[in-house]
């Protein structure tokens, strides 16, 4: 299981991109015992700024007093700004440590930092005014995950983590994301959080379509020089799998960012200027092409938000008959 404070430096980047490292404080035998007995503490460096983070030992919720009085004992001892850390805080003990101005990281859900003017409020997306942009790649993954499964059960973010190969704490953030514009429905059970979507799968495809976005990041033509690839058939290849449509002459295949990284490092392409016999397209998406895609081709729902952009009728008719072929 991932550490705490390396949870920490992973919130704080990708939440702020701010790149943070944490390591052991090596001075907290200058503490009174009963701390040393109460907490672990490690320091770091934000924005050029030294702060100790106070990590609860047994995983149990101090009191907003308690924790006020500690880190003031601690700044005193330390010198400078410290920083309360937990995997989980009540609603209610955030609330009152935002009233006594103590800073607190949970990280995935929640971080409060007054000393660098920052107050991340839990389900932050809620505040954002534009509600209509596109999700990140994990939160479609969810979405496309549960519309394809046929199954209304609720999901968590550990259960989810294995199926969809993310962590934990990313999917946290999209249970974050969906509950934002309310696409899904996120409950408490115990210190888990539950997401559960309609059953109706209609509903949902059409509730979330401004939400989604194209799955490709990069489109490129290539030679192989290794004829085992590891991606699954996409493009319009794919739409002709589905459909009435042609064929194409260059084959369309889809990987993702890191199994197109591992081709260019064992050179197993070589990128081409213009398709020439032999050649294939690419698609480098963001997430996983393989995820979702049944006996080597992308799914319908992928493939429709990769081509739906097209002006060109033959295309829009065979989307079109691509999410009729679909099961609801």
């Amino acid at each position: 299981m991932i550490s705490l404070p390396r949870e920490f430096e992973n919130y704080i980047y990708e939440d702020l991109g701010i790149q943070v490292i944490t390591k052991k404080w090596l001075e907290e035998k200058r503490l009174p015992l009963f701390l040393r007995d109460l907490y672990n503490f490690f320091e770091c460096e934000i924005l050029s700024t030294s702060y100790l983070l106070a990590i609860s030992k047994n995983g149990e919720e101090q009191t907003p007093a308690s924790v006020r009085k500690h880190l003031s004992l601690l700044l005193e001892k330390w010198g400078r700004e410290v920083i309360y850390l937990h995997p989980s805080i009540s609603s209610y003990n955030r609330k009152r440590l935002i009233e006594h101005k103590v800073s607190f990281v949970v990280p995935g859900n929640q971080m409060y930092l007054p000393c660098l003017g920052i107050d991340f409020r839990e389900y932050i997306r809620k505040q954002r005014s534009s509600r209509t942009s596109k999700f990140n790649p994990s939160t479609q993954a969810v979405v496309l995950y549960s519309l394809h499964n046929k199954t209304n059960s609720e999901v968590t973010p550990s259960s989810l983590a294995e199926e969809l190969g993310y962590s934990p704490m990313t999917l946290t953030r999209a249970f974050d994301e969906l509950e934002a514009v309310e696409l899904g429905e996120v409950k408490m059970a115990g210190r888990e959080r539950i997401l559960r979507f309609s059953p109706d799968k209609r509903s949902l495809w059409k509730k979330a379509q401004e939400y989604l976005r194209s799955p490709i990041k990069k489109r490129t033509i290539v030679q192989a020089t290794n004829n085992q690839w590891p991606g699954a058939i996409a493009g319009l290849t794919a739409l002709s799998h589905y459909s009435i449509l042609v064929e194409p002459r260059t084959p369309v295949y889809a990987l993702s960012a890191e199994q197109w990284k591992n081709l260019k490092k064992n050179g197993d392409v070589i990128e081409l200027s213009l398709p020439e016999p032999g050649a294939y397209e690419i698609e480098i998406w963001n997430y996983s092409p393989q995820l979702l895609a049944q006996q080597g081709v992308v799914d319908r729902l992928s493939l429709y938000l990769s081509l739906k952009e097209s002006d060109d009728e033959r295309i829009e008719s065979s989307l079109e008959e691509l999410l009729e072929g679909f099961e609801w």
